[in-house]
């Protein structure tokens, strides 16, 4: 804000010296002098407003999507041992005007098991049909708001990044580097080659 004050004042100055220089000493030149003298004030005014709509420099912070937030991967849930979590923060879809929202999607794919034992074995291999989503928001690199009302659960519960994702409940997701194929169903392919 300084530095618009300060690039105003100059302008002014400068027209006000401009004029005066270049102004004759008849007084039958007063008129069209005094008319200058306007045009280049409003020019100044006119230059110092488009100066105040440049934007400053934005002070969002940059979240991470893909492989790059420590969200993305493949955890063991120890409500659920040996069952698939899968979680993937992407983008933000974009909107109808062609703008993107600034939190990313985090979403978590998950199965639960067949029967009430909550314990999965690689025998117990999900099909496609049995994997549950649910999806939420990155609220920054270390936070995120998930919504589990589509499996029965809260909505807006937060998670949040401690090496590993902990929940309210005091429940931690940890991450399995290698990830977890033998936890996905058989088939996960989309398109077919044949």
């Amino acid at each position: 804000m300084v530095s618009f004050s300060f690039a105003c004042n100059m302008m002014l100055l400068s027209s006000a010296i401009t004029v005066n220089a270049l102004a004759p000493s008849s007084n039958v030149r007063a008129a069209v002098d005094r008319r200058q003298m306007f045009g280049i004030i409003g020019s100044a005014i006119s230059g110092a407003a488009v100066l105040a709509t440049v934007p400053d420099e934005a002070n969002a912070i940059a979240l991470k999507v893909g492989p790059a937030s420590p969200f993305t991967g493949d955890f063991e849930d120890p409500n659920h041992p040996g069952c698939l979590r899968q979680v993937k923060v992407v983008g933000a879809p974009l909107r109808a005007d062609g703008t993107r929202p600034v939190n990313p999607i985090i979403e978590v794919t998950g199965y639960d098991g067949k029967g009430s034992g909550k314990v999965c074995t690689e025998a117990d291999r999900p099909t496609r049909s049995d994997l549950w989503k649910v999806q939420g928001k990155m609220k920054s690199n270390t936070v995120a708001s998930l919504d589990f009302s589509s499996k029965g659960g809260p909505a807006g519960v937060t998670g949040t990044w401690d090496d590993g994702i902990i929940f309210p409940d005091g429940n931690k997701w940890t991450k399995i580097p290698t990830g977890t194929p033998n936890r996905r169903p058989k088939d996960m392919t989309t398109l077919k080659s044949e």
